[in-house]
């Protein structure tokens, strides 16, 4: 066979050969049943010659495919452009068509991170949390590494329970993605796409991918510490920010914040002996923004409406608690608290409405401030009224009165309470006194003279009366009276003369030796005294536990003449004002 001829028949045989061969096909990784608005998938073209290239195609027109290597066509976060039919080509043949449908609307369910963060260092493991308001009954999830995809059976404790808690393996790859689904029904969550990294730096965002028009926070994180005193954000290697701490908010995104991110943090460790602080950087980061989906109305009167939304829809309320809401009974409306709601059908749902709060009542507590502004005033009141006459001293000393008076004026102290301490009054006048009796203790119910003299009104030889022993703080029952007793002979005393010892002073609850007694010793010497006429000398009142100086000695002083009924009784009241 001539050259020739060879060529002719290479000619006949390829085209032969290029019919023969399957035409590629298009898959999507992750396998999601359907695609919600923000979801990260890759669609790969596979078939043809080992090694070619393959273009891609959307609605017929041609899609760059060069930054994921051709052959696999990447949509970061998925909108409702992104609706329609791709084809792929290789060595000439062509797939055929596979659509995609994004909905404007979020998943039944909701798949979050409970623990942890989305960036994380390499073989650290998170823990993420599933919840769907009509039960976890039937419900797994799926791991999504690259093209491979695996199982991840939920162990429900409680077959009506509508969360749960799960934790990933380790995270050993770039990017690993997680979601969850009904087993029979055509219901799936949310997607968590979780990153590692080798640095100690990394840069998270909240949430990923952003909202367009929503807020996101950018934080730079240290593992190990939280003391970062400053850092720096660039966005495509241009500073964007430099702040004392860790984060800074954006407060509405849009298309022109994506681009690649990183962070710069300056910090130290706990415990940590080197003067210089460390500083260093995270990896790159995308930041990424998507459409909002169909969000829920609530209205002043508690009504849930969703004018963008189509088909049949239902409304759900939820009530804040705490920092989560609560679902109410479907014939439950908002009453008093914050509310939010949103459109539910079978399988998707809008975002939450914004929340508001209905039947404002002004808590109880706040109730309180009044009434305790009103008690605080008037307590003030009375304190300023009680003190109005104490202007140097707490105590002041009153002079007696001219010769001839019996009586010694009170000594009084401000802010006592009235009637702790009765009178005691001598005997009525014009009747025989017998040695200065004394009538019983009696209380008055006057604020005004809260203590009243203790005087003996004697008709002749009427000097002496005794100023009343004041105490702070002392209840009525706390004293019993001290008086004579005219028609009793005591031991150790003698009657004549008319002269009657004295009880001694007792105090309720005290114990025999706290107390000295106060009497009369007729038949006992003392110094300074004399016991002609029967007049008994009175002891000290003492009192266990007092410093010497701080209170002096009550006692009778003889005048001349010998007679008891003609006795003076001086008072030494010693006031120690530092005491």
């Amino acid at each position: 066979m001539t050259g020739g001829q060879e060529l002719l028949l290479l000619a006949a045989v390829i085209p032969l050969l290029v019919r023969c061969q399957s035409k590629p096909t298009v898959s999507i990784s992750p396998p999601l049943i359907e695609i919600f608005t923000g979801d990260l998938f890759y669609l790969h073209c596979k078939g043809g010659q080992s090694g070619s290239q393959a273009t891609w195609s959307f609605n017929d027109t041609a899609v760059d495919a060069s930054s994921s290597g051709n052959n696999i066509l990447r949509i970061p976060t998925a909108s409702l452009m992104n609706s329609g039919n791709y084809k792929c080509t290789i060595s000439g043949q062509t797939s055929d068509q596979f659509p995609i449908k994004v909905h404007a609307y979020v998943p039944i369910a909701s798949l979050t991170i409970q623990t942890g963060h989305p960036v994380v260092r390499k073989n650290s493991k998170v823990i993420l949390e599933i919840r769907n308001d009509d039960g976890l009954d039937g419900w797994e999830c799926k791991v999504n590494r690259g093209e491979e995809t695996k199982r991840v059976i939920l162990r429900l404790e409680h077959k009506n329970a509508t969360s749960l808690a799960f934790e990933t393996t380790e995270l050993r790859v770039p990017q690993t993605i997680y979601w969850c689904y009904h087993k029979t029904k055509n219901q799936r969550s949310n997607q968590v796409i979780l990153r590692t990294t080798v640095n100690e730096v990394t840069l998270e965002m909240y949430p990923f991918p952003a909202i367009a028009g929503e807020r996101m926070t950018l934080s730079c994180l240290v593992w190990g510490t939280d003391e970062v005193k400053r850092s720096v954000f660039y966005k495509e290697n241009t500073v964007i920010k430099t702040i004392n701490g860790e984060s800074f908010q954006l407060d509405s995104v849009n298309e022109s914040n994506v681009g690649k991110y990183k962070c710069v943090a300056t910090y130290r460790h706990k415990g940590q002996t080197i003067p210089t602080p460390h500083q260093y950087g995270s990896d790159a980061q995308e930041v990424l923004v998507h459409a909002s989906p169909v969000r829920a109305q609530l209205s002043d009167h508690g009504t849930c409406t969703c004018p963008a939304c189509e088909g049949t829809m239902s409304y759900r309320y939820y009530k804040k608690m705490g920092n989560s809401w609560k679902m109410l009974d479907p014939d439950m409306k908002p009453s008093h608290g914050v509310y939010h709601c949103r459109a539910v059908s079978d399988n998707m749902r809008t975002l939450p409405s914004s929340s508001k709060e209905f039947g404002a009542s002004i808590p109880w507590y706040l109730g309180l401030i009044p009434v305790g502004l009103i008690i605080f005033g008037v307590a003030f009141y009375c304190y300023k009224k009680r003190n109005a006459q104490a202007a140097v001293d707490i105590y002041e000393q009153v002079q007696m009165r001219p010769t001839g008076d019996a009586n010694y004026e009170a000594l009084n102290v401000s802010r006592m309470k009235g009637g702790e301490y009765d009178t005691i009054q001598p005997g009525s006048e014009g009747r025989e006194k017998k040695g200065g009796e004394y009538e019983a203790l009696a209380k008055t119910g006057t604020k005004e003279e809260v203590y009243h003299t203790l005087g003996d009104n004697v008709a002749s030889g009427g000097e002496g009366g005794y100023e009343a022993l004041k105490r702070e703080g002392v209840k009525k029952d706390e004293y019993d009276t001290l008086k004579t007793k005219s028609g009793e002979e005591r031991p150790g005393t003698t009657r004549e003369g008319g002269d009657d010892g004295y009880e001694a002073l007792k105090r309720e609850g005290v114990k025999r030796d706290e107390y000295d007694t106060l009497k009369t010793k007729s038949g006992e010497e003392r110094p300074g005294t004399e016991r002609e006429g029967g007049d008994g000398g009175y002891e000290a009142l003492k009192r266990e536990g007092v410093n010497k100086d701080e209170y002096e000695t009550l006692k009778t002083t003889q005048a001349e003449g010998g007679s008891s009924s003609k006795s003076q009784l001086q008072t030494v009241v010693e006031i120690n004002p530092t005491k």
